[in-house]
């Protein structure tokens, strides 16, 4: 599997990827009410980057929250935002978790399973670290969802890539249940990722989405000359703007009936 180097990504990731406060409230919202999780409970950010949910999870929802990533570079740029030490920061690798069965409530991940080499052995490692009662959640744009978006569109080398590593919705929910997770189901998510259609175009330059820095210098060079003809001409096209996601959730005890 092709990777995204994120060692080099770390330096410029926020300023093309930052939440806006809506989609903030709106994606710790649906964290809360969908797992259930309340004030105090042990939240897991899996792949936590550099921690764009671990800390309003643990400032806003007051979680006990662990931001765990495999990028040391990634992690520095997380705890430099963490002025008030909220989150225990932690490398670890997803594929061989290093907590103790029964660790947390609550695991959470945006956007990872296509980058690691096993997502069925990330979500075995993700159901050993819950406690009985624990769900796991994953936010991420189903390769049906993001097919005939901007990147995928105009950029080459794009769609290829992400077809080969973009799970669907049903892969999803089969890969939790082969890992033991039940009453499996998802919410589908229609996030304003950009303001504008110049706030997408800039982001793009600065290969804000990971799959950009993968493809060659020619086809991200195309890519950036089609998405600004695009913007120019319709420069507030709700294709711009807004992005199609799925959070999908699976506890490890079914519920009782």
């Amino acid at each position: 599997m092709i990777k995204a180097d994120y060692s080099k990504i770390a330096s410029f990731y926020d300023k093309g990827r930052s939440l806006s406060e809506q989609n903030t409230v709106m994606s710790i919202n649906l964290i809360s009410q969908l797992s259930g999780a309340s004030k105090g409970d042990r939240v897991l950010d899996l792949g936590c980057g550099t921690g764009r949910f671990s800390l309003p999870m643990a400032n806003r929802l007051e979680f006990d929250v662990t931001g765990a990533d495999s990028s040391i570079e990634m992690l520095e740029k997380a705890k430099q935002k963490d002025c008030g030490s909220a989150v225990n920061w932690v490398l670890a690798d997803s594929s061989a978790l290093i907590f103790l069965p029964g660790s947390f409530d609550v695991v959470f991940m945006s956007h990872l399973l296509h980058h690691v080499d096993s997502p069925l052995t990330v979500l075995k490692e993700c159901h050993k670290v819950l406690a009985p009662s624990g769900v796991v959640l994953i936010r991420y744009g189903a390769i049906n969802q993001i097919r005939s978006d901007v990147e995928h569109t105009l950029f080459p080398q794009v769609i290829d890539i992400d077809e080969a590593r973009t799970p669907t919705l049903e892969l999803t929910e089969k890969w939790l249940a082969d890992a033991g997770f039940k009453d499996i189901s998802f919410a589908e998510i229609m996030q304003q990722t950009y303001q504008t259609g110049m706030a997408h175009l800039n982001a793009a330059r600065m290969r804000s989405t990971s799959v950009l820095s993968m493809i060659s210098e020619e086809s991200f060079q195309t890519g950036i000359r089609r998405l600004a003809e695009h913007v120019d001409k319709y420069p507030n096209d709700d294709w711009l703007l807004f992005d199609k996601m799925t959070m999908t959730i699976g506890h490890k005890k079914a519920a009782k009936v």
